[in-house]
């Protein structure tokens, strides 16, 4: 994960949760006693610690669990990128809801500073506009 990436997920997840979802991407598949057993390689975590983190991004959707005999074995829901899109998606879907127009403006307003942005809006409106014919 990059610098800015961990800045954009640090405004979606808390530090421990963001050390959870990284281990969670790195096996697909676990439980709470594999979580605390990669997160306690360099920290001290207790269980309920880390159950009740992984409870709790359960309840946000971002991962699943199931049971299997005695234990709950937990998956991710998103990737990193999937979970920054989906955030994304979120906030601009807000962002419209609320200020309509005048949140369009802005957006242009501010991707018009960076010929890089702007280039790359041009390229989607082009492409929006030949799917839409």
């Amino acid at each position: 994960m990059n610098n800015d990436e961990n800045k954009t997920l640090l405004k979606i997840l808390g530090p421990l949760e963001i050390n959870v979802m990284n281990v969670m991407w790195s096996k697909k598949e676990v439980t709470v006693q594999d979580v605390l057993t990669e997160l306690n390689k360099h920290n001290n975590y207790a269980y309920t610690t880390i159950m009740t983190i992984m409870s709790r991004l359960d309840k946000k959707g971002i991962l699943t669990r199931s049971k299997l005999g005695k234990v709950y074995i937990y998956k991710p829901n998103y990737s990193l990128n999937e979970l920054l899109q989906q955030n994304s998606s979120e906030q601009v879907e807000h962002l419209l809801n609320h200020y309509g127009d005048i949140a369009i403006t802005q957006f242009v307003d501010a991707v018009g500073h960076n010929p890089d942005q702007l280039n790359k809006l041009k390229e989607l409106i082009q492409k929006l506009e030949q799917d839409d014919k």
